[in-house]
């Protein structure tokens, strides 16, 4: 497992010299851009079209993304994304989306965590010009400087780049668990502990996935590293991933699938883990109704499509499962804060009833076991004035000063939050957010 299981170093460095800063010279190190794309971008700049060319770039730098992401297999994608629906007949640019593709490969270290912000500000920043109305769009206009910018990201991050390759090593290493039977121990699995929380989610999500999708041999050996890997893994694992262990023993009673409960009720005993086994099965249909919030939100047009979005979730129930807890949060929150053009009006009476229904014991679960782990809410602490201005005023609206907040990490969030101190708030929630994806 050393050899599969190699830390990958994000890329480093830059293609364009910080001392060039313009269109030509830029897109004349743009391998991944053919000569027709130069001459199209260098003329829209001279034209002044500079939305356009910044969306034409944006959209070829992401494409290319997603299909390099797509060389490790497009199912092996959807295990990694959690989308069952995603098979290798999936379409990359299709089936995965921006959101998606910049927060797989920064993982995957693919690119780095200074393009991954970049590239996210950037398509955040293209969403707001396509939400202005015809008035707005006419008084205002993207600058030289900005379409610059767009430019110079795409081709540092990936269209000047011939070293963004995607981790084949990984593949190996997940072939391995479907093609033989681990010990608890196998060097291997010991060395487990101290790799990475992203292969520790991820070859879970396999192992789980198998139980499903698998047969005869491979079916087999994946029952078999199941009671050997996720006792080995538990001791690390978050609330989330524990939960879908417990979600994947209750369907597999619930299908009557005989051999799948005994290994997952062996793995689950041995680390006393039927805390994390659900009741029902609602939490699968609250992850995905939340999952798509997310996706409509991180999309373009996303004040148009939040409403309904939004609405969907509201009407699944009155309560939300534990399960689906974290996610369905954080798709709330997202919706809630908005980005830094503002937050969609037309939402937030649903994002208010389900704010609402908060107990204080949910509330104190996501600050204490869900906020460390929340990058798209810790994003907006980090990143944009707007967000953090409602983060603060939602302390006040919800009354949120009598909780009791025990995670050392979260603790001062919520003091700086009810303080009111902007400048603690945003320099805590931006060590927590980097501090999360170490």
């Amino acid at each position: 497992m050393p050899n599969a299981l190699t830390v990958w170093a994000e890329p480093t460095g830059t293609v364009v010299p910080g001392s060039v800063s313009n269109a030509p010279d830029i897109v004349r190190v743009a391998t991944g851009l053919t000569v027709r794309d130069h001459k199209q971008i260098v003329s829209a700049f001279e034209a002044e079209s500079y939305e356009m060319v910044a969306g034409f770039v944006l959209n070829k730098a992401l494409s290319q993304l997603k299909k390099q992401l797509s060389t490790l297999g497009m199912e092996f994608v959807g295990e990694m994304l959690g989308r069952q629906d995603l098979n290798d007949d999936s379409i990359p640019t299709v089936s995965i989306s921006n959101y998606e593709a910049i927060r797989l490969a920064k993982e995957l270290g693919v690119i780095n965590s200074t393009d991954a912000k970049r590239l996210t500000q950037h398509s955040d920043l293209l969403a707001h010009f396509d939400n202005l109305d015809s008035h707005e769009a006419e008084a205002s206009e993207m600058t030289r400087e900005e379409a610059i910018g767009f430019l110079r990201t795409c081709v540092n991050s990936v269209l000047g780049r011939t070293d963004n390759v995607a981790p084949t090593d990984f593949v190996k290493f997940r072939s391995a668990l479907e093609s033989r039977t681990f010990k608890s121990t196998d060097s291997d699995i010991v060395s487990l502990g101290v790799t990475p929380y992203f292969f520790k989610r991820t070859i879970l999500s396999v192992l789980l996935a198998g139980i499903k999708s698998r047969s005869g041999a491979q079916y087999e050996h994946t029952l078999g590293n199941i009671v050997a890997i996720v006792p080995a893994l538990w001791g690390s694992l978050r609330d989330k991933e524990k939960w879908s262990v417990g979600q994947a023993y209750a369907e597999a009673v619930n299908s009557g699938e005989s051999t799948a409960v005994i290994a997952l009720k062996k793995a689950l005993m041995s680390v006393q883990g039927f805390d994390y086994v659900p009741e029902t099965l609602r939490s699968q249909t609250f992850s995905a109704a939340a999952s798509a919030v997310i996706n409509v939100h991180t999309a373009g047009n996303n004040f148009y499509n939040e409403p309904a979005a939004i609405s969907a979730l509201v009407k699944l129930g009155s309560t939300i499962p534990w399960p689906a807890f974290p996610i369905c949060m954080s798709s709330i929150f997202a919706v809630y804060l908005g980005n830094m053009y503002g937050h969609t009006w037309n939402a937030q009476e649903d994002i208010g009833s389900l704010l609402q229904r908060l107990s204080s014991n949910q509330w104190e679960y996501y600050f204490n076991e869900c906020l460390p782990n929340d990058h798209l809410v810790l994003q907006k602490l980090s990143w944009y004035e707007k967000p953090l201005d409602r983060w603060i005023g939602m302390f006040a609206q919800f009354d949120l000063s009598k909780l009791s907040i025990k995670n050392k990490d979260t603790k001062n969030i919520v003091a700086f939050s009810l303080a009111g101190n902007r400048s603690a708030l945003k320099l805590r929630a931006t060590s927590l957010l980097n501090n999360s994806q170490n």
